[in-house]
């Protein structure tokens, strides 16, 4: 039985990558270990042409360019999106918007769009749309979700019944096996990870952005004001890890998050080790059913 967003978007495993860089080596690792490697929209024009054609040099894999909608002027948008179709970009990855505007238009050239949402509202509007792939982004994430709170327990499965067709990708806290075989059951099809993967030896950020994710807990982020509430690292945390106030996204999985692996190492604790807690899982749902077919015989 093949997978609805690994059979759409063409990658091996379904895993989209969240964890957004202008630096390219990242997203073909990603790409290159059997996911969606994902490079920076939000840049100049020359630099998201050049970034493209890097990416290329490195991987003939498929991958995604992400373009938060809102917070980029209409003319700068227009141009990045037509250096997308022009350059044949498989995958935009949008969000913090509407994909109304944009989604016919990189039909036309070719590239799919999955599309951030935080609510159900949100997920409907983006399969009128006419989006091919709806990304559920939660509470616990550290990405844009806008000023909603609906967490992961809630915000996927309610999707999954809205629209039980539709392919959907589950977006926080997703670190390991446990999230990703969660996520799995609750209706999700794939996973998009971002924090997990910037603590991984090819992730280019700062250093201090790998110094707190090693170092937080289940209290160590905070939602940042403004129309996007990102999730960030809380400033008390920050200055006791660091000696200094620093403030970077980072989602609640972080608190889950103890080494630096590399990208195919991630990947395998999350699909084949995904794979043994999913049937220890079932072993012990059968289990139980067993039992209690033999204390309640039928008739």
């Amino acid at each position: 039985m093949g997978n609805r967003v690994s059979d759409i978007l063409s990658i091996r495993y379904p895993l989209l990558m969240g964890a957004i860089t202008d630096k390219v080596r990242l997203a073909a690792a990603v790409s290159e270990a059997g996911g969606l490697g994902c490079i920076d929209g939000n840049v100049t024009p020359e630099q998201l042409r050049r970034d493209i054609r890097e990416f290329r040099t490195i991987s003939s894999r498929p991958f995604s360019a992400n373009f938060p909608l809102k917070s980029t002027p209409a003319r700068t948008l227009q141009e990045r999106m037509e250096i997308i179709a022009e350059e044949h970009v498989p995958v935009v990855l949008s969000s913090a918007g509407s994909p109304a505007q944009w989604t016919n238009f990189l039909h036309d050239a070719g590239v799919l769009v999955a599309h951030v949402v935080p609510t159900v509202y949100h997920a409907r509007k983006a399969v009128e749309a006419g989006v091919d792939v709806v990304v559920g982004e939660a509470y616990e994430s550290g990405g844009f979700r806008g000023e909603t709170d609906v967490t992961t327990m809630v915000l996927i499965p309610a999707i999954r019944r809205a629209l039980p067709n539709v392919p959907l990708v589950a977006a926080g806290t997703i670190s390991d096996r446990y999230g990703y075989v969660a996520a799995r059951a609750l209706g999700a099809d794939g996973v998009q990870v971002g924090t997990r993967l910037i603590a991984t030896h090819e992730a280019e950020f700062p250093e201090h952005y790998k110094k707190l994710i090693l170092a937080a807990d289940d209290t160590s982020t905070m939602s940042a004001d403004g129309p996007l509430r990102p999730r960030i690292s809380k400033p008390e945390f920050a200055e006791r890890v660091l000696g200094e106030n620093k403030r970077i996204q980072m989602g609640q999985g972080a608190a889950l998050i103890d080494n630096i692996l590399t990208v195919e190492e991630v990947f395998q604790e999350i699909f084949r080790g995904g794979a043994e807690h999913a049937r220890r899982v079932a072993e012990e749902l059968d289990l139980l059913n067993t039992v209690a077919t033999t204390a309640n015989p039928a008739g």
